[in-house]
């Protein structure tokens, strides 16, 4: 059976977007924009001290003995400027508030247990408006830059509003307010909302990075990095001008943009990176490890996540390890490698409940995928084929080996995706040379495996996922009793044995089991 015979061609198109590629259609459903809401006001329990939450690894570090001592109140920058290269600073416990630090090369950061850097301006001075409260006085100026979700129209717009800690809603106009929203008035410099601010921390975004300079061999390690206003698309701290950046142990929250980015022989190490406007981390370069972090609740603005947003992207690289990570419930892809991506291993990583798909390549050549836990990702349900477990969308030369993904009901697996996408340079990328095998895969319902194309007759890619020399193989399915597995070859909707005589899973098996009745 045809696959456009049961979904309109119209639910797979891509669409156009900025530098960052070509991408498909908007993913940001009425389901994922219920995640947003979930993720923004579980901001609230989450946001705690490292020990108050035994599963979390704990922030802060060792100061050397020869390190500059900087507390409370004191200029980090004013110190880095007066110091040599590659000296080291402890940043004492307390709040830093609103500063900004431009490394020089060389130069390490080590944050005291309970040292916190926080972008947010405390405000005191408040107004009434009819039934509505105003802040006056609000200079701070933005990047308005990324495509929000339908449901999320003001997600660039946002400096981040606090009360409390837990982070409101922008929209777009003073009509619109009401509890746990606010409309900031650039020209007028005031701040309306609803929600009472007395006895309350009320904080607004108004530094633009935390850390950022184009010095090579920085270090960052044990601080709490929150409540800065960086534009989508760079992080708090800004690493990906320099080579070499390498961040541990540390704490990323309610950051506009993305938590962190790193380049060239970037690292991220340990760290904890949640409730982030747009996106938990990036990167972009040769020689990247993303290594041991918890990403979780990412772009709670509510930025579109087919244009970019959710827990982890990373674009135009070679060499990349993305390594025993716990990426879970953000509202977009878990890990995603997005065009040109070469020699990328994915390996012990346990991803989950992810609104998009689990483990994403895209446009992109050789990887493998390997030894991760999946779980229940595409949370918003998208249509069409998208946002399985692990997605390999106009890629080449895939391993997929050694993976156990359980698939939510309606979910799909493993995904070979191609639509004749264009190359910059020229050409189109190949969805082919694929390798699917060894993988345990159990369906909590009904659900897809396979590869699937939208390519039109005629088109160079019409046949790809059929005559590329793509493979399933040795694969076991898990499937409840009195459900058949589905399949998707090319154009075409199948059951494992049309899948089999397409000469794909010749050696898989399929295993029945009795679903609980609890």
């Amino acid at each position: 059976m045809p696959w456009e015979s049961v979904f309109p061609p119209a639910l797979c198109r891509q669409r156009p977007v900025d530098r960052r590629g070509m991408r498909r259609m908007p993913m940001l459903s009425t389901a994922a924009a219920a995640l947003v809401a979930l993720a923004a006001s579980s901001s609230q329990t989450l946001i705690q001290p490292a020990a108050a939450n035994p599963l979390a690894k704990a922030v802060g570090a060792a100061c050397p003995p020869d390190a500059i001592a900087l507390s409370p109140g004191m200029s980090i920058q004013a110190a880095v400027e007066k110091a040599r290269p590659g000296a080291s600073f402890c940043i004492k416990a307390g709040i830093h508030r609103l500063q900004f630090v431009a490394p020089k090369a060389g130069q390490k950061f080590f944050g005291e247990p309970g040292s916190v850097l926080n972008g947010a301006r405390v405000l005191t001075r408040f107004e009434r408006d009819g039934n509505a409260w105003v802040a006056p006085g609000q200079t701070q100026i933005g990047v308005k830059h990324g495509e929000c979700a339908k449901t999320h129209p003001a997600c660039s717009l946002s400096p981040g509003f606090f009360i409390d800690d837990k982070p409101l809603q922008q929209v777009a106009s003073k009509a619109e307010l009401a509890s746990n929203r606010f409309f900031f008035d650039h020209a007028a410099g005031r701040i309306h909302f609803v929600d009472d601010p007395t006895g309350k921390l009320v904080e607004a975004a108004a530094a633009r990075f935390a850390f950022k300079s184009p010095a090579d061999n920085v270090l960052i390690k044990g601080l709490v990095i929150e409540k800065y206003y960086n534009p989508a698309q760079q992080g708090a701290v800004q690493g990906e001008e320099g080579k070499g950046w390498r961040v541990e142990r540390t704490e990323f929250r309610l950051n506009s943009g993305v938590g962190v980015a790193v380049g060239t022989n970037g690292a991220i190490v340990d760290c904890r990176i949640h409730h982030n406007g747009q996106l938990g981390a990036s990167a972009g370069g040769t020689n990247i490890l993303l290594e041991g972090n918890e990403i979780w609740a990412n772009n709670i603005y509510g930025f579109d996540s087919a244009w970019e947003a959710g827990g982890v992207k990373i674009a135009n690289s070679d060499r990349v390890t993305l390594r025993d990570n716990h990426v879970h419930h953000n509202v977009g892809p878990g890990l995603w490698c997005d065009i040109d991506c070469r020699d990328v291993i994915y390996e012990g990583n346990t991803v989950e409940y992810n609104a998009g798909p689990g483990i994403f390549h895209e446009i992109s050549y050789a990887a493998v995928i390997r030894n991760n836990t999946l779980r229940e990702n595409g949370q918003a349900a998208p249509p069409w084929f998208w946002d399985s477990e692990i997605q390999v969308a106009a890629s080449q030369d895939v391993e997929v080996h050694g993976n156990t993904m359980t698939v939510r009901p309606g979910g799909r697996s493993i995904m070979l995706i191609d639509q004749n996408r264009r190359r910059q340079a020229g050409g189109y990328y190949k969805t082919q040379r694929n390798n699917v095998h060894h993988n345990d895969i159990t369906f909590l319902g009904a659900g897809w495996t396979g590869g699937a194309s939208d390519a039109r007759p005629g088109a160079e890619n019409f046949s790809i996922i059929e005559k590329g020399g793509n493979r399933f193989d040795q694969n076991t399915y898990r499937v409840p009793d009195g459900v058949r597995p589905q399949f998707v070859w090319g154009h075409t909707l199948m059951d494992l044995t049309g899948f089999r005589d397409q000469g794909q899973e010749r050696n898989g098996t399929l295993l029945p089991y009795a679903k609980s009745s609890e």
